[in-house]
């Protein structure tokens, strides 16, 4: 039996920037963090008395004998992906709602890759089980996604990663001092809307508005870099107010990212003394970031009344436990 443990992630700033129909022309970057929230992965090869070829147990249960009969894609994508012909029971597990901004499909894909390979035998490296993600996501499954959480997901940790028009990307870790790593953590406050969204819609939305949106594009992008910098300082004031730039900007890419019940949420927290924050993931519900002063952190909670995610940021990376 294998079980793959792989975390979520926050993207800070860059989203967007991604998508090959951006980088591929204009090259991208990301702010981003794994953090201390997980996707498990449990798989076993069936007992060959079984009546079933395949067990797979998540938000339902399904006993399909034919892999394209498969409901849940990650698992019917990355079977189809590796070719893998034995029979296997499987369990997935979350510790967060799905469809959320967090990148829990991504986390899947890498987790169930990352299990099948080691049941199979076979040890992968960071760089090879983040590019076969994105080829399930992508071409296997056909979906309208980006290249960054597969990456995130699969490497762990704080980074600066780089997307090149090749369709290559370099990943530099952003390294804190334990003082500023706090610090951040101290002033970053995550919440569930209780709303969930399929980000492929939205960002299929993006996708069709790019040439429109050039501008906010680049202004989005163009704020990976200050950011990282505050960051690194310890300027987390600083950071908070990148947030809410980055946030103007990204809220016009499409009508579905925020609405007006959004709207009157981000509201209400900059009333409460945040610096700014963000919708994570495509928008349009799921979780929001917001960065506060420690001292306004509880009144910002209160004000909001929405469920309170605590978090720390995440080095490791997609694991087998």
């Amino acid at each position: 039996m294998i079980i793959t443990k792989t975390p979520y992630r926050v993207s800070f700033f860059g989203g967007g920037s991604d998508y090959f129909e951006w980088y591929s022309r204009f090259g991208g970057e990301v702010l981003t963090s794994t953090i201390d929230y997980y996707c498990y992965v449990c798989l076993r090869y069936m007992p060959k008395f079984l009546d079933t070829k395949y067990r797979i147990f998540w938000s339902q249960t399904e006993t399909p004998n034919r892999i394209q009969d498969i409901q849940h894609p990650g698992v019917r994508g990355c079977l189809e992906y590796l070719n893998i012909q034995k029979g296997i029971e499987i369990n997935h597990m979350g510790d967060l709602p799905a469809r959320s901004g967090l990148g829990s499909s991504s986390a899947f894909t890498v987790g169930m890759l990352h299990a099948l390979h080691l049941l199979e035998g076979n040890n992968i490296d960071k760089a090879n089980l983040a590019k076969q993600a994105i080829a399930v996501e992508q071409d296997v499954l056909k979906e309208t996604v980006g290249i960054q959480d597969q990456i995130e997901c699969a490497w762990g940790g704080l980074n600066h990663i780089k997307f090149h028009t090749n369709g290559e990307y370099s990943l530099q870790p952003l390294l804190l001092t334990d003082k500023v790593k706090q610090s951040a953590q101290d002033h970053l406050v995550l919440f569930f809307t209780d709303k969930q969204r399929f980000a492929s819609d939205i960002a299929a939305d993006q996708i069709n508005h790019i040439d429109k949106n050039k501008g906010q594009l680049h202004g989005i992008t163009n704020l990976v870099r200050p950011a990282a910098q505050a960051l690194k300082a310890g300027d987390i004031e600083s950071f908070g107010k990148l947030l809410d730039e980055s946030w103007m900007l990204k809220r016009s890419l499409s009508k579905k990212i925020t609405s007006s019940g959004l709207d009157d949420i981000y509201d209400k927290a900059l009333k409460a003394g945040a610096y700014g924050g963000k919708l994570l993931g495509a928008g349009g519900g799921g979780f929001f970031l917001f960065c506060v002063p420690p001292d306004k952190r509880q009144a910002l909670i209160d004000s909001l009344g929405l469920i309170h995610i605590p978090f720390k940021f995440e080095y490791n990376g997609s694991h087998a436990i």
